[in-house]
């Protein structure tokens, strides 16, 4: 493979590990409590988003990464709070 095609699928795997990874907090978070907390679960996403971004190397950008966990998360925990929503 030429790098080309290894920085896609890079970029491919980052993307589908953070929907991967808020996906399956936001259901644990949904089955084990009453009412979704949906303020943890943000600070979840913003916290890991933080952490990822400090420890970053300069060989390797994980922008796309923070950028899908911060909006996968935002996009779940409206999903998860729909019924209180409305």
């Amino acid at each position: 493979m030429d790098t080309h095609v290894k920085s896609e699928l890079s970029l491919i795997n980052e993307i589908l590990l953070s929907i991967l990874l808020t996906t399956t907090v936001g259901l644990y978070f949904y089955k084990a409590n009453d009412t979704f907390p949906w303020l943890a679960f943000i600070g979840f996403t913003v916290g890991l988003a933080l952490i990822v971004g400090c420890w970053e190397d300069k060989k390797h950008s994980w922008g796309l990464f923070i950028t899908g966990l911060l909006f996968s998360g935002l996009v779940w925990s409206i999903f998860y709070n729909w019924s209180s929503l409305l």
